[in-house]
């Protein structure tokens, strides 16, 4: 009879844990990414390859441990090779306002898949874990990048765009960064301002977003988290 439990019970228990740990480890790469990687990327202290090799390792994490259906992992590959395709046309000079749109719209969609495959493991029925915690402070950072990427990819189009932004620098997305998670958590950067309608909207929808999250879901989650720990140590012999 001992012999056969593990067999039961395995199956089951693996998958939620290798999540939980993916969450994790995401959360861990985002954050060298953000904090790390992209202030170097725009002193050139370090070199493209490095934020693209992150960005592969995002992607593996993901396809590997946090997601489990076989069309959502295409879908992830699929959208980071695009990305890496569009982003060697980049660096080869082949800097034209299509291949720039291309790359944009290529890095947009990889996000926002990613977002949501983290988002759904996140929300997911089930037992509150501190990983899953994790996961939603993934999706609430990743919102500030998906924001950033909008405003990246809508600059050739609006002008006047943003006032503290030197245009065509490689400091731009480390700026557009840097404002968009400074309207996601406190409304504004100051030293940076929309000048457009349209990105002085997105930015207003941006803060609204940063303030709804850590109150609502992130809240709840903690919440249920707490109750589950309460729960457990009132089972406990």
């Amino acid at each position: 009879m001992s012999g056969d439990r593990p067999v039961k019970w395995w199956p089951r228990w693996r998958p939620r844990v290798e999540n939980d740990v993916g969450l994790s480890i995401i959360l861990a790469i985002q954050v060298v990414v953000f904090f790390i990687v992209a202030p170097l990327a725009a002193m050139n202290l370090v070199s493209a390859q490095l934020t693209e090799g992150l960005r592969f390792g995002l992607a593996a994490v993901t396809i590997l441990l946090v997601t489990r259906r076989t069309a959502i992992r295409w879908a992830v590959a699929a959208a980071f090779a695009v990305t890496l395709v569009a982003t060697i046309h980049w660096h080869l000079g082949q800097t034209a306002v299509a291949i720039g749109v291309a790359r944009g719209l290529a890095t947009l969609g990889f996000d926002l898949v990613v977002a949501g495959i983290v988002a759904v493991a996140t929300f997911r029925p089930g037992r509150v874990t501190v990983h899953r915690i994790m996961g939603a402070v993934i999706v609430y950072l990743y919102i500030g990048l998906i924001f950033a990427a909008i405003y990246r990819l809508l600059l050739p189009f609006l002008t006047p765009n943003f006032a503290g932004i030197p245009p065509g620098s490689r400091a731009e997305f480390s700026s557009l960064l840097y404002f968009s998670l400074g309207a996601l958590t406190t409304g504004g950067s100051g030293d940076i301002v929309a000048l457009h309608p349209v990105l002085r909207s997105l930015s207003s929808l941006e803060s609204v977003i940063g303030q709804l999250f850590p109150a609502t879901l992130l809240a709840r989650l903690v919440s249920l988290h707490g109750t589950t720990r309460r729960q457990t140590s009132q089972e406990k012999p």
